[in-house]
């Protein structure tokens, strides 16, 4: 009997078909998602960032609170030489607000290291694969228009360095305006920070032969590497400057007419000279930046002071000349002071192009902002009348107008104008933009006859120079013999009767450390009163500090005493207290005027009365 099927059966069959449709599906489903790395490479490769801007590292980068390994880290090629977890790296770009997107191209040395990555509160962590340079990405971030602080640490290594890192990478809609940062080939200046001046509006027609000035640099703005520029014209500067941990200096320079950045190449006739100087001021050549002559002392003043500058400018008594001569008054003394006088040749000018600026000297700290205050500025022209200039115009250097960094302003404040710069901050002043101050309407009260009058040391006495025909040279500490002096430097270069040769202490290819010294035999048993030294004529590497030793055998030695010798080109005796005699003469180096470990000295001469 034929059996049918109802309309129950039919659909069972029904759920049964679509039950067994449904598993299959599935089951299919389940297989295709388990295919071999399909999920894996969604979760491990997401869509890559959009990095399209590619920043040297390098020369937006500082070591947060150490310059010694700022200097030994950041470099021209980047990020090098980084072992300890606990630096700590700023860098540093301008954007605009939106979606920052960050990477690293980097290598490790082991493939293990692991870094984190700090923008305004949000921080990222990632590890350095790769042992070659390998871009690695770092995030998006949200930020605001301005300066971004990227902050860079190392968190974990296993072997002796972190990581080295080339560049930094940015992308996404915060620099779709636009990014501000230093390139490579701007890696000093730019980490030096951009210069700013105030350019003052000298009174028309008239001869300016005084220019006064206050300087007030704010509590924390006194900055390691600052030059707070107060007195500048058109042939040099004279202002404040911060050295060191303890030293502060005053600082007085004038160029030389003669167009070089190496003073040794300066013809004689166009040598600025030192006029006289006071106590405790060094002056020496300089160069790098033009040449000339420099003078400074260490004043030791504080941020929060007023200091006043005075600098006199007229044409000198010998024809074709120009006198300059600085004084500088701190309040905690009470009086003026005379730093030194330089007389410049081929130039016959009153003092022009008045003006103050403020640099950064020190490129490891050029991530810190210092501010000063210049205020109640005066000239006394040739008519004997003081002028107040109370307008100016604002400038900046290449740094600034390349618009490599943005971070520096100037203008007024009361009756004081201002500079500031560095530290990555967003005001901004525009170039060229003119200000006025107000009025103090109260002229200084100098008394220019009671101020010092530069003088030069005496001169040697008259004494009898020994013959040194028979003095040779049988021992010196080092000297330079490298070449690194063209045809001079030697040691016996001091007894050859010519100033413009010099023994100078070993630096080419070698290390100079003090003490240095030059043993010199001269041939017999011999009255020797004093000695008569000559600096070397640039006062480059110019000694400070010596002893002086003798000895009958070059064996057994005993010192005639320690002195210091002026930094100038002049030549200066050393006497003794009395008359001794002996064969072998030691001199020993143990400072230099411009505190290296260098020394150098043209000629050592002895005497007797």
């Amino acid at each position: 009997m034929k059996k049918t099927i109802s309309h129950l059966d039919l659909r069972s069959i029904v759920l049964v078909l679509v039950l067994i449709i449904t598993v299959s599906f599935s089951c299919f489903s389940c297989s295709q998602s388990d295919a071999p790395g399909k999920k894996e490479v969604k979760e491990e490769n997401p869509p890559a960032l959009s990095l399209t801007k590619t920043v040297p590292i390098g020369a937006n980068s500082w070591v947060l609170n150490n310059l010694v390994q700022d200097q030994n880290v950041i470099s021209e090629s980047g990020i090098r030489n980084w072992s300890s977890l606990d630096d700590v790296i700023h860098t540093y770009v301008k954007t605009g607000a939106g979606e920052l997107n960050i990477g690293l191209k980097m290598k490790s040395f082991d493939g293990s290291s692991k870094i984190k990555v700090t923008v305004g509160d949000i921080s990222k962590e990632i590890a350095a694969s790769s042992t070659t340079y390998k871009t690695e990405e770092i995030g998006t971030f949200t930020v605001p228009a301005g300066y971004q602080l990227i902050e860079i640490k190392g968190i974990k290594k296993s072997g002796n360095y972190i990581a080295d890192i080339s560049d930094i990478l940015f992308g996404g809609s915060a620099i779709a305006s636009g990014i501000t940062f230093v390139p490579t080939d701007n890696f000093y200046f730019g980490r030096r920070g951009p210069s700013v001046h105030m350019g003052y509006d000298e009174p028309v027609g008239k001869d300016v032969q005084w220019f006064y000035n206050e300087v007030t640099v704010p509590e924390g703005q006194d900055q390691l590497g600052s030059f707070f520029m107060a007195n500048g014209h058109a042939q040099g500067y004279f202002g404040m400057q911060v050295n060191s941990a303890t030293e502060r200096r005053v600082l007085f320079s004038i160029w030389s007419a003669f167009k070089t950045d190496d003073p040794s190449q300066i013809p004689k006739d166009y040598t600025v000279t030192n006029l006289g100087n006071s106590t405790g001021v060094t002056v020496q050549a300089f160069g790098n930046e033009g040449s000339g002559m420099q003078c400074f002392k260490n004043v030791g003043w504080k941020a929060g002071v007023t200091y006043k500058f005075l600098l006199k400018g007229e044409t000198s008594s010998v024809v074709g000349s120009t006198d300059y001569t600085a004084y500088f008054y701190d309040p905690a003394i009470g009086d003026w002071q005379l730093i030194a006088s330089l007389r410049r040749p081929k130039t016959s000018t009153h003092l022009t192009r008045l003006h103050s600026f403020l640099e950064n000297f020190n490129p490891s700290t050029g991530n810190l902002s210092r501010r000063v205050n210049y205020g109640n500025q005066w000239v006394y022209t040739t008519e004997k009348k003081w002028v107040e200039m109370t307008s100016g115009t604002f400038t900046a250097d290449a740094t600034a107008s390349n618009g490599d960094r943005s971070d520096f302003e100037g203008g007024t404040t009361g009756n004081a104008f201002f500079l500031k710069n560095c530290g990555f901050f967003n005001a901004n002043v525009k170039p060229n933009t003119s200000f006025s101050r107000t009025a103090s309407g109260v002229a200084p009260n100098i008394d220019f006859t009671a101020l010092e009058i530069p003088k030069l040391p005496d001169p040697p006495s008259p004494v009898t120079l020994l013959d040194r025909n028979s003095w040779s040279v049988i021992d010196f500490s080092s000297q330079e013999d490298k070449g690194g002096e063209g045809d001079t430097g030697r040691a016996k270069d001091v007894l050859d009767g010519k100033l413009d040769t010099y023994w100078h202490s070993c630096w080419s290819g070698c290390t100079a450390t003090s003490p240095h010294h030059i043993t010199i035999d001269m041939g017999a048993q011999t009255k020797v009163f004093g000695v008569r030294f000559a600096q070397r004529q640039s006062l480059s590497r110019a000694v400070k500090n010596i002893e002086i030793q003798k000895s009958t055998d070059n064996s057994n030695w005993s010192s005639l005493g320690k002195f210091e010798l002026q930094n100038i080109k002049e030549e200066q005796d050393v006497s003794f207290s009395s008359e001794q005699t002996f064969r072998y003469l030691k001199f020993i180096s143990t400072t230099s005027h411009d505190g290296t470990e260098n020394a150098a000295m043209a000629e050592i001469k002895a005497f007797i009365k």
